[in-house]
């Protein structure tokens, strides 16, 4: 658990982390301009609480959950550059590609958990799902 709890403390960090934008190439000020952040600061810590106290039930062994944890943290990246300002997909076309990583981080995750821990994986993901396409539907709406 030591892994995960450090991959979440250090997303927190790293969302409060203010870079420098001179030592950023063109392309990463770019990509940082452009980004849409969907929830709030409070949002963000509330939802990372929620999804910490739910992989906690799921009791994985260190190595378990350090393989999830990747497949959890490539995932989660993709997704939240969804709705960037230069993104060109539709809201539609974001709900699509938003479930389409869901089910491969599924697909990824279901190998590596028992069945009692890819039930509970699912009950997150299916809340993590609904709180998000909340989120997209206000703000396209």
């Amino acid at each position: 658990m030591k892994t995960f709890k450090s991959i979440i403390i250090g997303i927190i960090v790293l969302s409060f982390v203010n870079v420098n934008s001179q030592s950023l190439t063109s392309k990463q000020l770019d990509k940082k301009n452009n980004k849409v952040m969907l929830f709030t600061v409070q949002e963000y810590s509330n939802l990372h609480l929620w999804f910490y106290n739910n992989v906690q039930d799921m009791v994985l062994s260190n190595d378990v959950e350090e393989q999830y944890s990747y497949i959890i943290s490539k995932y989660t990246y993709k997704m939240s550059r969804l709705d960037d300002k230069d993104s060109l997909l539709n809201p539609e076309e974001i709900r699509t590609q938003m479930t389409d990583y869901i089910q491969k981080m599924n697909e990824d995750s279901k190998p590596i958990l028992s069945q009692d821990q890819y039930r509970i994986h699912k009950r997150i993901m299916d809340g993590l799902q609904e709180r998000i396409f909340e989120k997209l539907d206000l703000k396209y709406s």
